[in-house]
């Protein structure tokens, strides 16, 4: 698949399908976190009979280039558009999940003619609110930019790892799930182990420079803004970001729909239910002159 140089990085992307384009922006922060190698959204197979639907590694995240700068969350939206330009696209629906979910609302927010419609599932319109948490970030992204990549990575052991744990789900439903689990959880530390300490450290340098487009972010002043007809789900019990995200962009944001999964951990579009409303709003949502 094509790797190109897209808005200053090389972005590595992917198109499946025909039809009006749907852009998938998946989670996480890059690097060593889960940045690895992106997943491949599990319901990309059934949308490709009714979009063009593009994936793409986000800027310091999996096979694409880990740039030194760029991290702002108006230019990881504006990674989007280009893509979308260099595809030959001026329209599309976004689709973002967990922390690919903010930067769906911020292309929507900044290119709202671009969006025929906004889905955003597991996210928040901010980071946290836990104001520990986002210091111990601003302190190691310091160490960062003072001191360089290789301090950055030395405080990983000296002072612990920082930032959400994005490895919380939920339980699993069956032996089988927990053994699938243990073993994709063995994989990625085999992964990690292969990858020669340069690299680590370059890689949790980009790991770092992503959380800093997501640590003073707040976009619930610009809720009321957001013009795409959106669709939120999310999780009640969700432990990364927590169901008030969703709730306060609920309350806030016109032209909305929404579904809650009583009980649910991070990760809804796991539920068949969920995958089919995304799909019938896409639909909905797509413009007739296509």
């Amino acid at each position: 698949m094509p790797t190109d140089n897209i808005n200053g990085f090389l972005m590595y992307y992917e198109t499946r399908g025909e039809g009006f384009p749907l852009v998938y922006v998946h989670g996480g922060f890059g690097g060593l976190g889960t940045g690895l190698q992106p997943e491949v959204p599990p319901w990309r197979e059934r949308f490709t009979k009714h979009f063009k639907v593009i994936t793409y590694h986000r800027r310091a995240a999996g096979l694409s280039s880990y740039p030194k700068d760029g991290f702002t969350m108006q230019n990881l939206a504006k990674d989007i558009l280009e893509l979308l330009r260099h595809l030959g696209h001026d329209c599309a629906h976004i689709l973002g999940t967990s922390a690919g979910g903010q930067i769906a609302l911020e292309f929507g927010l900044q290119y709202p003619e671009t969006t025929a419609s906004l889905v955003i599932t597991d996210s928040a319109p901010w980071l946290s609110l836990d104001e520990d948490l986002k210091d111990k970030l601003r302190e190691r992204i310091k160490v960062l930019n003072e001191k360089g990549p290789e301090a950055a990575y030395e405080a990983r052991a000296t002072a612990g790892t920082v930032g959400l744990n994005l490895f919380v789900g939920r339980p699993a439903r069956s032996e089988e799930e927990s053994s699938n689990r243990s073993q994709a959880l063995e994989r990625t530390r085999e992964q990690l182990r292969k990858i020669p300490r340069e690299e680590r450290i370059d890689k949790y340098a980009g790991e770092l420079r992503n959380y800093s487009v997501y640590v003073d972010w707040d976009a619930t002043p610009q809720l009321k803004d957001v013009k795409p007809p959106t669709l939120i789900l999310y999780g009640t019990k969700d432990s990364v970001f927590p169901a008030q995200g969703s709730r306060a962009m609920i309350e806030l944001i016109p032209n909305l729909e929404y579904k809650a999964f009583s009980g649910a951990e991070h990760g809804v579009t796991q539920f068949p239910e969920a995958t089919d409303l995304i799909l019938s709003f896409l639909q909905r949502h797509t413009p007739r002159d296509v």
